[in-house]
């Protein structure tokens, strides 16, 4: 292994901020590596080759649960200073880091962060990592419904990113018709366990009209029954 390439390998496995300063005498400086396009793209390979070690790191780390101590600890610290600091030099180029940072945010359910960082993304045009195969909105999703009917299932409440997130994928986003019909049928099932028959009925209607597939039927019976006796209740009192 020649002298360079030991040197190289020996400040990337040191993190992004050593790979930086390492970089100095190769024509710009730790303060001004986001200065210019040019500067920004020299600092982006270095962050670029240390995110490959590190996406390396994951790989061979077979359980689930240390795969996501490590990105919250000590992946996420490492990375998220350079993230701001792109966001703050007003640069707009496609950002392979910046998005590792974004799955990872959301990977972890660190869903506050994840979508200001999205609604960055989508401003600047971002393409997900290439084995995504979808843009950031169908991502983000996909990611905040299956995060919510694994809280539902569990007895936990996926609120408010449910709710919060209903009017941009149903309306704004123009995702596929599966993906919002999910966010309804999941609101209209909390519904009709809130006994919130009319609520329910909305939501299991809309989910129906998005997807006749999203499998819905039977509940939205019940809740149409439901409203129908406590109507005819308070009729009669």
């Amino acid at each position: 292994m020649s002298l360079a390439l030991a040197h190289k390998r020996r400040v990337l496995a040191q993190g992004p901020a050593m790979a930086v300063a390492g970089a100095a005498a190769g024509g710009y400086s730790p303060a001004a590596a986001l200065s210019s396009p040019a500067n920004a793209q020299k600092h982006l390979k270095l962050m670029e080759d240390a995110m490959a070690q590190d996406l390396e790191r994951l790989g061979a780390i077979d359980n689930h649960g240390l795969r996501q101590l490590l990105k919250r600890d000590e992946l996420l610290p490492k990375y998220l200073d350079y993230v701001q600091r792109y966001r703050d030099s007003g640069l707009s180029f496609p950002n392979s880091v910046v998005m590792q940072v974004l799955v990872w945010l959301f990977d972890t359910e660190k869903f506050d962060a994840g979508l200001d960082l999205a609604n960055f993304a989508m401003e600047q045009g971002q393409p997900m990592p290439e084995r995504f195969k979808r843009n950031v909105q169908t991502f983000v999703a996909d990611a905040v419904i299956e995060w919510a009917e694994a809280e539902q299932k569990a007895g936990r409440s996926p609120e408010p990113y449910l709710s919060d997130l209903l009017p941009r994928v149903d309306d704004e986003w123009k995702l596929t018709e599966q993906i919002p019909a999910k966010y309804h049928k999941l609101i209209g099932i909390r519904a009709l366990d809130a006994r919130e028959w009319t609520k329910a009925i909305t939501h299991f209607e809309r989910a129906e009209a998005l997807h006749d597939g999203i499998g819905v039927g039977t509940r939205l019976i019940g809740a149409r029954k439901a409203l129908a006796k406590e109507l005819a209740n308070k009729a009669a009192e």
